[in-house]
Formats: structure tokens, C-alpha cells, sequence
């Protein structure tokens, strides 16, 4: 009876004592922020096509890179809009930096004509923790 006392102590200390290998639930990630540099939707009139350009800073403050996607939310004549970057900027942003999401466009499309205004609502970033 004493010999299992001493093995049941002998397993309960080397269990208690054995690091976890689920390393990633030590990192707190803090979440990306971002600065609007600037937002520019110019509507189509008679003389001028509709034009809409931004650069959005997304800002990495933690210790190691982040994997992720850029989404901007906007407003057309009153309705919300999410959409993913346009383009393959701003993925991987690497550790303490940031990255300047840059979009231009230039539309002369007649059915679009009048347009409703488009509005800048905010930006996000959705880490990939995988």
C-alpha cells in the first residue's frame, strides 16, 4: 500500500510538472489598428469620371508577424458594404510595422451616372491564426 502511495505521488508530480505544447495560447496578439490616410471618391459628372482612390496604414504592434486579410467597410447611398483589400497588400504585415494599403480606381461606366456618394466607415484586419 505505501509502494502505491509513492507511485500515485511520482505520477502526480511528473504529470503537473510537463509543459504544455500548446505554445500559441501563451502569445497575446493585440489586435491591428489602422490610421486613414486618406479617402477620395470623386462622383461622375458630365465633364469628369468617377474616381475612387484610399491608403489605409495597418499598424502591427506585436513582438512577431501577423497573417491576415484587410477589410474596409463603406457606405453607398445609405447601405453598408464589406469588402477584403483589392489586391494582395497588407497580408503579412511584419513584427512592430506597418503597411500602407493603397487602392485607386477610375470608372467612366455611364450606368453609373448619377451615382450614390461612397463614405469610408472603417477599416479592420482579420488575423489568420492558422
Amino acid at each position: 500500500m505505501k509502494s502505491l502511495k509513492v507511485l500515485f505521488v511520482i505520477v502526480t508530480l511528473l504529470f503537473f510538472s510537463c509543459s504544455s505544447d500548446d505554445s500559441v495560447d501563451d502569445i497575446i496578439t493585440q489586435p491591428v489598428t489602422y490610421k486613414l490616410i486618406s479617402f477620395i471618391f470623386t462622383p461622375q459628372t458630365e465633364t469628369q469620371e468617377e474616381s475612387l482612390s484610399y491608403e489605409i496604414e495597418f499598424i502591427n504592434s506585436n513582438n512577431f508577424e501577423v497573417k491576415g486579410l484587410p477589410q474596409i467597410t463603406t457606405t453607398i447611398g445609405g447601405g453598408t458594404t464589406v469588402t477584403g483589400a483589392p489586391n494582395s497588400q497588407c497580408r503579412i504585415i511584419p513584427a512592430n510595422s506597418s503597411c500602407i494599403l493603397s487602392y485607386a480606381v477610375v470608372d467612366d461606366n455611364p450606368l453609373l451616372f448619377p451615382v450614390e456618394p461612397i463614405e469610408f466607415v472603417k477599416a479592420d484586419y482579420i488575423i489568420d491564426f492558422e
